[in-house]
């Protein structure tokens, strides 16, 4: 379909009514384009994010699991500053990544994580390697020993003693029995640090990788908090401030995150105080450092890996989850497993139904940053998978001044959930595009515009505009896309336009499938 016909089509419908349709309500969604997929290492365990080359672009480090005759050094991938990385490298000298932060104040990121041993080796010292603001590191140094015979689960970074300084809270586990024990190591702020002090001697047991911890302000005290998961309830450690800690109450739901596999510490309702999002649910903090029992993810299948951060640009908190469609730890073969991502309401809740991105293939940690630098939070996903670790979904959720509202109710198929992407000003003479993507491969899709919503049951989802003008079939691409591009034509102003993409594909209920719609507001 030229250009030319396509300003047609559209021109059609704006003739059809010279009257504008009225605005129903209608609650915005989150919107991303198709994962894209970033060669790093292989059978990736947990990404983190940063600049460390100085560039003003973020970063990713990625750790991956050690396991069956594999090992590997953590992998660098530098950022391009539009969503894209360069080609992967292993500067560190680390056997895996925990955090980045700049523990000895000369405003370069370093990393902490876990240094030596070997395969099915138990003697990893937790150690920090310094960044010299240009992409490289130097060698490790250790701030704990082996002699205990632990191996670090999980790091946390927070200035636990109140002096400016960060410190390294961390969470380890003992073989062959996973009896754990919570330490902090006090930094000085110039690289140096002190020994570990150990403040929870026996943290419980750790069943499957589980043993997280996280640094937050959980009673709303001003102090730096300690929180870790367990295979059974674990208090929250709150700080006095000279580097002691008392247990918080433990008490029924309150007694801490238990055995959630991941979680992290946001305030997600404005009280000033870090609130608890795990992977399955939310537990608000409270004065006295519990929490309290709040909203629980619907979820089939339990997902892996969350992270917290505004989307949607209303400065709100939101969710995203990782998800996994088996519970194996450690399957090879497996290949299935997305992303569902929830608006915070700014009360603790988020927005259900999620929004789910399909192509996310076992999930293993999330994290948020703007990639492409246009001022919203992009998605990173380190996954499980033999080749290309990490999964990029760049945010294209609509700005208050679009024209455009994306309403959800996308019905998946046998190519996972698709997506359209509306872009354009819808000013006379200006170009737009209608895109779509994760159509059935080689197939072919129609185009619905409607002058009002309709939002009727319709082959298994939901058709959303009213049926006015059915443009197609279009032929879908191998990859299953399709691109609707022209100049917007003249005439139908304040027009508001309802559209979506629908498609025969054996793979979806009654043996269709279709985008998410989105209303068009001509200006």
């Amino acid at each position: 379909m030229n250009r030319s016909r396509r300003s047609t089509v559209f021109a059609l419908v704006v003739a059809a009514s010279s009257v504008a349709a009225l605005i129903p309500s209608a609650a915005a969604q989150l919107v991303f384009e198709t994962p894209a997929p970033v060669a790093s290492t292989a059978f990736s365990k947990r990404v983190c994010v940063g600049d460390v080359n100085g560039d003003g672009h973020l970063d990713t480090v990625t750790s991956r699991y050690s396991f069956i005759l594999t090992f590997g050094a953590p992998v660098l991938n530098l950022g391009l500053g539009d969503g894209q990385f360069g080609a992967p490298t292993s500067p560190l000298a680390l056997a895996s990544v925990f955090r980045l932060a700049d523990f000895n104040g000369d405003g370069a990121l370093d990393a902490v994580g876990a240094f030596g041993g070997g395969e099915w080796a138990n003697n990893k010292a937790v150690s920090v390697v310094f960044g010299d603001g240009r992409g490289g590191f130097g060698p490790a140094l250790g701030i704990s020993d082996t002699s205990s015979g632990q191996d670090p689960d999980d790091v946390a970074v927070g200035d636990f003693d109140a002096d400016g300084a960060l410190d390294v809270a961390v969470h380890k586990g003992i073989e062959p029995f996973l009896l754990g024990r919570i330490t902090v190591i006090f930094g000085h702020g110039d690289g140096t640090f002190d020994p570990p002090v150990i403040v929870v001697p026996f943290a419980g047991m750790n069943f499957g990788d589980v043993g997280r911890i996280e640094a937050g302000d959980v009673d709303g005290d001003g102090l730096t908090d300690i929180v870790y998961t367990n295979g059974h309830a674990s208090p929250v450690l709150l700080s006095q401030g000279d580097g002691t800690f008392v247990f918080g109450p433990c008490t029924g739901t309150g007694c801490g995150v238990a055995g959630d596999r991941d979680f992290v510490l946001v305030d997600v309702n404005g009280d000033g105080r870090d609130d608890a999002i795990t992977n399955q649910r939310v537990l608000l903090a409270q004065a006295d450092g519990s929490f309290a029992a709040g909203q629980v993810f619907p979820s089939s299948f339990v997902p892996f890996a969350v992270a917290v951060g505004d989307l949607d640009g209303d400065r709100l908190a939101d969710v995203v989850l990782g998800r996994n469609f088996i519970t194996a730890e450690q399957d090879t073969t497996a290949t299935l497993g997305d992303l569902l991502a929830m608006r915070g309401n700014g009360d603790g809740s988020f927005q259900a139904p999620a929004v789910i991105v399909s192509h996310v293939p076992q999930p293993r940690s999330i994290v948020l940053g703007d990639l492409d630098g246009d001022g919203r939070n992009d998605v990173v996903a380190a996954v499980f998978q033999p080749t290309d670790g990490l999964r990029v979904l760049r945010n294209h959720t609509y700005e208050p001044a679009s024209p455009f509202l994306d309403l959800g109710g996308a019905l998946a198929g046998s190519n996972g959930y698709p997506i359209q992407l509306a872009s354009g000003t819808l000013v006379a003479g200006q170009p737009f595009a209608f895109q779509l993507q994760s159509g059935p491969p080689s197939g072919f899709a129609y185009h619905i515009v409607g002058l009002a919503a309709l939002n009727a049951p319709f082959k298994g989802g939901t058709l959303i505009p009213f049926p006015h003008l059915i443009n197609g079939p279009f032929p879908l691409t191998p990859a299953g896309t399709l691109t609707l591009a022209g100049n917007w034509p003249a005439g139908g102003s304040g027009l508001t336009l309802w559209v979506q993409f629908w498609m025969p594909n054996g793979g979806g209920p009654s043996g269709f499938v279709a985008s998410s719609g989105v209303r068009a507001q001509i200006p």
